[in-house]
């Protein structure tokens, strides 16, 4: 029996995003305005080219507008010329989309083929009475749906890719210092960190889109409203990812190293343990700061003195050079050696990082970017 309630519930937890949200109003827009431009015909061709044209980035949109305009004028041209000089059997449309692609692949427009063949298919099945009007209300019919998409997600609910980054940035962070944790703790279980890392670097690809959707000329002049802010934003965010980078280099080597690590000496791995407990409270603080939780000048996390410096480094190579490590193929002292080098390179970034957020956050502006944290 049907179910008002339950199905009400399922709506309520069902969610839409931006995104679908766009779209959805873009097809709407497009089912609607070519009925008033006279181009009743080609409502469903401009309904296709919405769904074609939305791109996650503001800047993949604009930049396609004339690629899709060129392709589907191509299109159009190739179906008028077979219909009218040959005819347009499913045979000769078979051949004419076959003509087309020919042509787009040489033009390096290969991306565009979608949509062209799909205009060249419709005025090719439905010619009307006059083939030369049908192809050129199609063709533009298309076009208005390539320019309905590019405005409805340029200026309707802009994407915040500032906000996504810096979110995913402290649940990665979050992660990565969590497995790190484990691992020195000997807590981890190798075949689950294993998938765990592959989502790590996932998450990490991912903040790099959202870096180059954010260096967008389109997305920096149109969208944002805080363009200087954003230019500032944008210099931390750069070595944001660096750092993160690298601690997902340093949870990487030691899941692979795992039985070295778990052979050292207690010695050895308490000095491991303590420094990377230090970093990675840094920078959980640093990311504290870079929202405007706290002050600048109250994180100030421990730089290495000389000596302990170098302590640390000869604990490291006394190990590395033993007869242990030296048997076979070095396996254990370049393990080791590895180790030693990204924490330091960790370090290094990191303590760039701070100073980029001090600044960051010292001349903070009214014009400065919200972010939330969650």
């Amino acid at each position: 029996m049907f179910n008002l309630r339950k199905l009400k519930e399922r709506m309520i937890n069902l969610k839409i995003g931006a995104r679908t949200f766009k779209t959805s109003l873009a097809i709407l827009l497009a089912m609607i305005i070519p009925r008033y431009i006279g181009l009743e015909d080609g409502v469903g061709l401009a309904a296709a080219a919405v769904i074609f044209s939305m791109m996650p980035s503001v800047q993949e949109t604009f930049d396609k507008i004339g690629s899709r305009m060129i392709s589907n004028i191509i299109g159009g041209i190739i179906a008028f010329l077979i219909s009218n000089y040959i005819g347009d059997s499913s045979l000769l449309i078979a051949v004419a989309s076959a003509v087309l692609i020919a042509i787009l692949n040489q033009l390096n427009l290969g991306n565009m083929i979608g949509l062209s063949t799909l205009t060249t298919i419709n005025v090719m099945l439905y010619p009307g009475s006059n083939i030369l009007l049908t192809a050129i209300q199609r063709v533009a019919a298309t076009l208005v749906g390539v320019l309905i998409a590019f405005f409805v997600n340029t200026f309707v609910l802009p994407p915040k890719y500032d906000v996504k980054f810096y979110q995913l940035t402290v649940s990665l962070t979050d992660n990565s210092t969590k497995y790190v944790r484990s691992m020195l703790r000997k807590n981890a279980q190798f075949p689950i960190m294993s998938e765990d890392l592959k989502q790590l670097n996932k998450d990490l690809r991912t903040l790099n889109k959202y870096h180059k959707y954010m260096m967008d000329p389109v997305y920096k002049r149109f969208i944002s409203s805080k363009y200087y802010s954003l230019l500032r934003f944008l210099v931390v965010c750069r070595q944001s990812i660096k750092v993160n980078q690298i601690l997902y280099e340093v949870a990487f080597i030691m899941h692979e190293s795992e039985n070295t690590i778990n052979h050292l000496p207690k010695e050895l791995r308490t000095l491991i343990r303590e420094r990377m407990e230090t970093l990675m409270t840094a920078h959980e603080q640093i990311l504290l700061k870079w929202n405007g939780r706290v002050l600048p000048e109250n994180v100030n996390f421990m730089k290495y003195k000389n000596d302990l410096r170098k302590s640390f480094m000869e604990a490291f190579y006394l190990e590395a050079s033993t007869e242990e490590a030296m048997e076979y193929d070095f396996s254990k002292g370049n393990d080791l050696l590895r180790i030693m080098t990204t924490i330091f390179e960790y370090d290094k970034e990191l303590q760039h990082f701070n100073k980029l957020t001090n600044s960051f956050v010292k001349y903070k502006r009214d014009d400065q970017i919200k972010y939330k944290y969650d």
